[in-house]
């Protein structure tokens, strides 16, 4: 199962991501639409899975970069 801060990165990554069209959620203490995540995307299922199942190519390319930079 992947993070909250992994989702977010994905979002921010992904060159799919498809912000959904929510109302807020008055009761909600955080509202958290205004961050880009995989959670907020019109691609993430109810499974919590990417429907394009595009999370593991961008979490991989995300650890290539990252290895670039070591």
């Amino acid at each position: 199962m992947l993070s909250k801060e992994q989702w977010r990165k994905i979002a921010i990554h992904c060159d799919s991501y498809n912000p959904m069209e929510k109302k807020l959620d008055m009761t909600s203490p955080v509202y958290e639409e205004k961050y880009e995540s995989c959670e907020n995307c019109s691609h993430f299922t109810e499974d919590k899975r990417c429907d394009l199942d595009l999370m593991d190519k961008v979490l991989s390319s995300l650890g290539m970069e990252l290895d670039l930079k070591s």
